[in-house]
């Protein structure tokens, strides 16, 4: 018979003595824990009771003043500037002419067109009573008509060039400061001035997504500077709402019109105060209660003497609370401290409320 090695004999008993450890003697172990944590004194912890409070309903956010019509003034066509009309900083009307472009070459383009339009013309005339007659082909009556036609589409162009070397004011507004001088060229690829209707101007602002609802076209909204001193605010009407939700901040963009008598510079900063219907009551909870988690935010809640997790839905933050708009009812008791250490089920101890 084959003798047993030594070593395979050492590794068998060591086998036999782990299973048998964890045969009898992890029962016991998990026993003790269990008994341990059932028996675990209660953690010591502030609460707060959420309870309704006014909510003004107000959104404060930042916005900016914008004129409802503004564009660069650019010529259409290259040449050198024969005449300047405007003042730098002065109000035109709208159709005033602004600059003047040289079209000494047009004019004679079109001196010359018409001179042999009109030929063309008493041409095609003769042409026709001969065709009467049968003293002409038609072929060449038709020839002569094409020629009149050519012409005129000849003078039309030049017409339509003539009209570029003209730049009117497209609306009433204000002309800002020139960059070009009498006897310069100029080309489409150069700024001449800025344009801008300076009254009335829009205020435009955002306000978070969960509001969407409630800001309608024709609503009230006030608005004032951020450097001012004494507090002075105006009143705007919102006449057009972006019909989308912005991606990436969550946000919808409206426009307000202001036509007061105060003057804004367009592209200045102002702070708006947007008014979104009655006062309500909402539940408010101290900020400090809330936990980020993954996909949303929660507060552990006490009941029946244990930690449980609640889920919950937030809105308008104050200095020191927030409002909760799911999630929460009023009564709950929501705890402000050892939000670290509590765990799901834990035996609790309320020990100070919050205010």
């Amino acid at each position: 018979m084959k003798k047993i090695p030594g070593w395979l004999i050492i590794v068998i008993i060591f086998g036999a003595l782990i299973a048998v450890k964890y045969m009898f003697f992890a029962k016991k172990e998990d026993k003790t824990a269990a008994n341990k944590g059932k028996d675990a004194p209660p953690v010591a912890v502030n609460y707060y009771v959420a309870q309704p409070f006014e909510m003004t309903n107000k959104v404060y956010t930042t916005g900016k003043i914008g004129a409802l019509n503004e564009i660069s003034i650019i010529p259409e066509i290259s040449g050198k500037v024969t005449a300047i009309y405007f003042k730098e900083g002065e109000a035109v009307s709208k159709g005033a002419p602004l600059i003047k472009i040289n079209d000494a070459d047009l004019q004679a383009q079109l001196l010359k067109n018409k001179t042999q339009l009109k030929l063309s013309e008493e041409k095609n005339e003769r042409l026709k009573k001969l065709l009467a007659i049968k003293g002409i082909s038609q072929e060449e009556a038709d020839a002569q008509e094409n020629e009149v036609a050519s012409l005129k589409a000849d003078q039309a162009y030049i017409l339509a060039q003539l009209a570029k070397t003209t730049i009117t004011a497209p609306f009433n507004g204000v002309v800002g400061l020139k960059n070009i001088s009498e006897g310069s060229y100029i080309s489409p690829a150069q700024t001449v001035a800025s344009l801008v209707q300076v009254k009335p101007v829009f205020v435009e602002f955002s306000v978070p997504e969960r509001y969407s609802a409630i800001l309608k076209k024709g609503m009230d909204i006030r608005f004032s500077y951020d450097n001012n001193a004494d507090d002075k605010d105006f009143t705007a009407q919102v006449y057009a709402l972006e019909p989308k939700i912005d991606d990436a901040t969550k946000t919808l963009r409206g426009r307000a019109m202001y036509s007061g008598s105060e003057s804004f510079y367009p592209g200045s900063f102002v702070k708006v105060f947007v008014d979104l219907g009655k006062p309500g009551k909402s539940l408010m909870i101290p900020t400090q209660s809330v936990i980020p988690i993954l996909k949303g935010q929660k507060v552990i809640v006490y009941r029946n003497g244990k930690a449980e997790d609640a889920r919950i839905v937030t809105g308008i933050r104050t200095d020191d609370k927030i409002q909760v708009l799911e999630g929460l009812h009023e009564g709950d008791t929501v705890l402000t401290t050892g939000l670290l250490s509590v765990k799901k089920d834990s035996k609790l101890k309320l020990i100070k409320a919050g205010n």
